[in-house]
């Protein structure tokens, strides 16, 4: 009898335990399932109400980290579901690639560290972009007492992204990308293109591969996903141009080759190259680009079919892409497609301790607005951040929601194109430039001398757009030098204008009186906008 008791107590424990282990957290609901070949992995929404989530950050069990491009960083605790606002950075520049690009929490430790750009205000609307990476520590609410560790990094229109990670030995590894200076990526003393690696009090450590130079590896274009794996092993995903993003096996005093190896070392010119500089080569590479995102490791034997695989962020493949190692974690054996399209582009994802798997969207950012012609459709709303978690044999699922599995085929992927094509007929440009800009500048365009600056072959029409949007949505005052004769005459702000209008207008007198240039879009205008608004 006694022993019939303890069996019905054992099982009475057992189903105890099993009715806990499933109770889920009712504020964050359930969207789909995915099937695999025997477990069962739940989607929920963890955060909504977003504009490009940046970077995600679950290395503390219980709690998950993120930022937005626009310099915000938040945490959410799992447990209770409450979410806050922790910082905003005062002075960072946020539009395009610009803003808060970089974040990582120390597991043990109140400390965090962020990369962010910021503006230096110039002459006649023009900016200078610079970058810097602080140490800040967080006091329970806020973070206090910044350290900059590195200070007025090089910046650009593009490029300027990065990811943190720490290493088990306490140094700081941070990617930068080449800031458009694809000439200087093999140049040790150049930041750009780079993995740098420093202590976390911004010292540079003595075992760094080239003395007194945080440079740990180079020859990159641009490292979107930083991640510690099996054996300590370091592993980055790296945007290639229209061809060729990467994963690549990071080591130190690595060179990866850009610009002159894009991917593998399989056409004449670069296999000349490798036989001059010693290239490592990449793990997988693809073309059509996917624009490789954020890069996350999954060593958890909870979801066993992932166990020891790269999860992949990809954002004009708009798809998590599981990518299973080698037991050495020296070789890509095998890829997987999963949420094709679902959720649209993925920044970025993390793998928490008990290997909870998280990932933010970024259908708000720019590039869907400057290249629409690359995606049938996104998802309407704002972006997200959604998990994956493991579901235990006690838990049901609802039949009525989405059930998914493997992608059979990547979607089509069609090649970026930048030139934007000028309308045939510029009368919308034309009646706006009469009705705001004639009066001035005259019907020609000449302006008048030692008054007004001409609008004629000068690179402050044809040149720089986004200086030429600046000057429309902010007005001018000062003395500016144009075609070498010197003006000093205010003008005004036409910021009442809508981003269609400006861009009709701006791409008119980019292709009358003389000029030839590009178009300017909406989307560029919108972006130049929101810069502004700091």
């Amino acid at each position: 009898m006694k022993y019939k008791q303890l069996i019905f107590l054992v099982f009475l424990l057992y189903i105890s335990c099993g009715e806990k282990s499933s109770k889920k957290e009712s504020y964050y609901p359930v969207i789909g399932y995915i099937q695999l070949d025997d477990s069962v992995l739940e989607i929920s929404e963890m955060a909504t109400g977003l504009e490009v989530p940046w970077d995600l950050e679950a290395i503390r069990e219980g709690e998950l980290w993120f930022t937005q491009i626009s310099g915000s960083l938040h945490r959410l605790d799992i447990k209770s579901g409450e979410q806050k606002e922790i910082f905003q950075i005062p002075d960072l520049i946020a539009k395009k690639s610009y803003g808060l690009l970089g974040m990582t929490v120390h597991p043990q430790e109140p400390l965090i560290f962020l990369h962010y750009t910021f503006a230096i205000p110039k002459q006649g609307q023009e900016e200078e972009i610079r970058s810097r990476l602080v140490r800040y520590h967080f006091n329970g609410e806020t973070l206090i007492n910044p350290k900059i560790l590195m200070d007025s990094l090089p910046g650009a229109t593009f490029h300027n992204g990065s990811r943190i990670v720490i290493a088990k030995d306490n140094t700081l590894l941070f990617s930068l990308g080449d800031i458009g200076k694809v000439n200087l990526t093999q140049d040790k003393n150049f930041p750009g293109g780079k993995i740098l690696r420093i202590n976390l009090d911004g010292s540079i450590p003595e075992d760094n591969p080239f003395t007194d130079n945080p440079v740990w590896a180079m020859g990159l274009r641009n490292t979107q996903g930083l991640v510690f794996g099996k054996n300590n092993q370091l592993y980055g995903s790296d945007h290639g141009p229209s061809n060729d993003d990467e994963v690549n096996l990071l080591v130190k005093g690595g060179n990866y080759g850009w610009p002159d190896v894009h991917g593998f070392v399989d056409n004449e010119k670069e296999i000349a190259y490798a036989g001059k500089v010693n290239v490592i080569e990449p793990l997988a590479a693809w073309t059509p680009t996917i624009a490789v995102a954020g890069l996350a490791y999954y060593g958890n034997k909870d979801i066993p079919e992932w166990e020891n695989s790269l999860l992949l962020a990809t954002m004009k493949g708009r798809s998590m892409r599981v990518l299973h190692l080698n037991n050495e974690g020296t070789i890509i054996d095998e890829q997987d497609i999963f949420l094709q399209k679902h959720f649209g582009r993925i920044r970025d994802i993390s793998v928490s301790p008990s290997g909870d798997i998280f990932f933010g969207t970024s259908n708000r950012d720019w590039h869907p607005r400057f290249q629409s012609w690359l995606y049938d459709s996104l998802p309407d709303g704002p972006d997200r951040i959604i998990r994956i978690r493991k579901m235990n044999p006690h838990e049901e699922m609802n039949t009525s929601l989405r059930i998914f599995k493997k992608d059979l085929e990547p979607i089509e992927l069609l090649d970026e194109n930048w030139s934007y094509e000028v309308p045939k007929e510029l009368d919308a440009g034309a009646k706006l430039y009469t009705q705001h800009c004639l009066t001035c500048h005259g019907p020609d365009g000449k302006g008048a001398a030692d008054l007004i600056p001409p609008l004629s072959q000068t690179d402050w029409v044809t040149g720089d757009k986004g200086r030429l949007i600046r000057v429309m949505l902010m007005g001018l005052s000062g003395e500016i030098t144009v075609n070498g004769q010197k003006y000093n005459q205010e003008m005004p702000a036409y910021e009442h204008l809508s981003d269609q209008e400006i861009a009709d207008l701006l791409t008119f007198i980019r292709n009358d009186f003389g000029n030839k240039s590009g178009a300017v879009i909406a989307g560029e205008v919108y972006e130049e906008r929101k810069g502004l608004k700091r």
